[in-house]
């Protein structure tokens, strides 16, 4: 199966055989040119993959999976709501957009609740009937599966964990425009911001794990966001009972300190009876294309 992963800074996309992706390539998302740009350059990346395909011996796809950044209606196919990260993005009518240039059957997904997914189906999430995933990046998004099913939620935002009130983020601004939020503490963004208040300085969230263990405002904001997580967590636990946390995103490279405060932080906020709960680390290399295609798999239409 053909799939799309379309994020605010580059487009993925390769042919999709369980957990496996082939032809995999990349090209940059023209993110502040609107959408006929971006759909055009979805489209391309898609175009040249089937070329390869077609040229290696394979068959055509007959169906487009599509993973994309945005609260996505996955029943109609559009984006609802979207941040600037991409200009004009709410409101496109994805599916029918790349369906009229594929031809054939398109099925869209939210990114984090196709991450979710393809990692519920073909990694950590093997044999576990509920799992919560938590994507710490630049933002933080997360995706639950309860009793194997993915949660979407009335309006399709099931999974926005960033946007909890947690201790230590009082005051702080989030990316949603309030404040208080364990995104605008313990995201990538986040972490960069509170080193920046704290010291005067900007650096890269890498920079600032990589000082830790020397500089101790980097060890400061490094232990605020693990544990401000970890809190958000054990809140998470209390109240979903989800049997498996997951943590992917660039942040989860952010060391072992991190990872002790992540842990911290679940200890002061989980009840006893779910304190023991699994936290693993992702498993999956490009999960939310191999999510797009078990979605569009189980959803695609009856052919005749």
């Amino acid at each position: 199966m053909l799939a799309c992963d379309i994020g605010g800074t580059k487009i993925a996309g390769g042919i999709v055989d369980g957990d496996e992706v082939r032809l995999l390539a990349q090209v940059p998302t023209p993110a502040q040119s609107g959408p006929d740009a971006l759909i055009d350059a979805a489209w391309g990346l898609a175009q040249r993959i089937i070329d390869e395909q077609l040229a290696s011996g394979g068959a055509r796809p007959e169906v487009l999976a599509v993973a994309s950044a945005g609260v996505i209606d996955p029943i109609a196919g559009r984006v609802t709501a979207a941040t600037d990260a991409i200009a004009g993005w709410a409101g496109t009518p994805l599916r029918d957009e790349l369906a009229a240039r594929f031809g054939a059957d398109v099925h869209v997904l939210n990114d984090v609740h196709a991450h979710t997914l393809g990692e519920y189906v073909h990694g950590r999430g093997r044999g576990h009937r509920s799992m919560l995933l938590i994507a710490a990046g630049t933002g933080i998004g997360g995706g639950f599966v309860v009793d194997g099913q993915l949660v979407l939620g009335q309006s399709f935002v099931a999974g926005h964990v960033g946007h909890v009130d947690v201790v230590g983020a009082d005051d702080v601004p989030c990316s949603c425009g309030r404040t208080g939020h364990v995104e605008g503490l313990a995201s990538g963004t986040g972490i960069e911001q509170h080193y920046l208040r704290r010291t005067g300085q900007r650096r890269t969230g890498g920079e600032i794990a990589r000082l830790a263990s020397t500089d101790d405002d980097a060890r400061a904001c490094i232990v605020a966001a693990g544990e401000a997580l970890g809190r958000s967590i054990g809140g998470f636990l209390n109240s979903f009972d989800p049997g498996l946390v997951v943590l992917a995103g660039s942040v989860v490279r952010a060391g072992d300190e991190w990872l002790a405060a992540v842990h911290d932080g679940i200890a002061a906020s989980a009840m006893d009876a779910v304190a023991q709960t699994p936290i693993q680390l992702a498993q999956l290399d490009n999960a939310a294309l191999v999510g797009a295609a078990c979605w569009a798999d189980t959803n695609r239409k009856e052919r005749p």
